[in-house]
């Protein structure tokens, strides 16, 4: 339980974040730093978001309503309004201001402990049970290099050669300082709430090969190896430096995963491979024109009877248009250029295009899960988003 602070729990201590081969070794600073970091984004999620619920129903929806005579009708005549009010610049600047605050307290960490992961990273070479391969052919898509995703400097594919430091900037205190803890010691909250999601929904799969897309480095994919223990994972990303890091982050816990760089438009795996094919916070960074190549893909290479399994956030429909314009943020000022339009999408369209019989496909809200104790704890209703289809026998 972590300590409470007006009634909400405070964040954890980013000094209670697991520990692998590629955990930069951290000072006093570093750590006050990274923790100051994670309790302003606290602050500004849950102390001062709300208000601009405040902001728009108190000033800025009755000051619309008295120019136009009605209400706003969608999100783009919320942001018109909301965008000149004070309140919601605020918070919208300090939202920003923590995001570059976290990749500058990365930035100071790497900085003096990169060369001493390079080495550790060598010494594992070859050893573990996980593998890794890279294609130095591979054009990577221009909507992962033209901007830098997240905000993350550099982005996704920042090395060259044999690099390993974008694996490292994504990786270090990221999802925990930015979760508050939420994701799990390991980060890896959105696997096990799909590991969940499959043994609920799909009582009778029983998988033998897994597929994971745009595995990063690996925080949602190891727990489908670990939970799979007899399935053959794989993990493809199209950013070679995250491979690279997840394959020695995998075998420094002791886990077996298949990486590759590959565009998860085009693989080079045999059709009918795979029983389940999973992403987590994947659908919602590519274009659509990508999207429904890639479930074209998925459909090519899942076997009769396999599932698709992606773990997102809530689309938009049936959101109110000050909803909407409040989750726009991400897509224009994080660096998310393709979220709105994948909340606007009609996934069902999306997988029967690709081949996937209507009936089978499946958007419902599920809990979110870590790994406790006693086994796969639930640790809230309704946090993700499971998009599913079954490709017909």
């Amino acid at each position: 339980m972590h300590p409470e602070r007006g009634g909400r729990k405070r964040p954890p201590s980013v000094r209670h974040e697991g520990q692998h081969a590629l955990t930069p070794s951290m000072s006093h600073d570093d750590f006050a730093r990274f923790d100051f970091v994670m309790t302003s984004y606290f602050h500004v999620a849950q102390d001062i978001y709300p208000g601009n619920q405040r902001a728009y129903k108190e000033r800025v929806a009755p000051d619309f309503a008295k120019q136009n005579g009605r209400a706003p009708e969608n999100r783009i005549e919320v942001r018109k309004a909301m965008y000149a009010d004070p309140y919601w610049q605020m918070w919208s600047a300090l939202k920003r201001g923590n995001q570059e605050l976290s990749y500058a307290a990365r930035s100071h960490v790497l900085a003096h402990e990169f060369d001493a992961l390079e080495e550790r990273a060598a010494k594992t070479n070859g050893h573990g049970k996980s593998t890794v391969r890279v294609d130095p052919d591979l054009d990577v898509p221009r909507y992962i290099t033209a901007a830098d995703l997240h905000c993350m400097p550099g982005g996704y594919n920042a090395d060259d050669g044999d690099g390993l430091y974008a694996g490292a900037m994504y990786d270090t205190a990221s999802l925990y300082l930015a979760t508050g803890g939420e994701f799990g010691k390991w980060n890896d909250a959105a696997g096990w709430s799909m590991v969940n999601w499959i043994t609920t929904q799909f009582p009778d799969l029983k998988p033998k090969r897994i597929l994971d897309l745009g595995c990063t480095v690996g925080h949602s994919t190891l727990p489908l190896a670990q939970h799979f223990a007899d399935a053959e994972v794989h993990a493809i990303d199209a950013c070679a430096p995250l491979v690279r890091f997840g394959k020695v982050r995998a075998d420094s816990l002791d886990v077996g995963v298949h990486f590759s760089q590959q565009n998860a438009e085009t693989t080079d795996f045999p059709d009918n491979h795979f029983d389940v094919v999973t992403s987590a916070m994947f659908l919602h960074e590519v274009p659509q024109k990508s999207m429904k190549q890639i479930a074209k893909e998925i459909h090519r290479i899942l076997k009769p009877g396999g599932v698709m399994l992606h773990a997102e956030q809530p689309q938009y429909h049936g959101q109110p248009a000050h909803e909407q314009f409040l989750r726009e943020w991400d897509t224009r000022f994080n660096n998310e250029p393709f979220r709105c339009a994948f909340r606007d999408m009609d996934l069902v369209a999306l997988a029967t295009q690709a081949g996937f019989p209507a009936e089978s496909v499946s958007q419902e809200m599920g809990p979110g899960c870590v790994w406790g104790k006693n086994g796969i704890e639930v640790r809230g209703p309704g946090l993700w988003l499971f998009y599913t289809a079954r490709k017909s026998h």
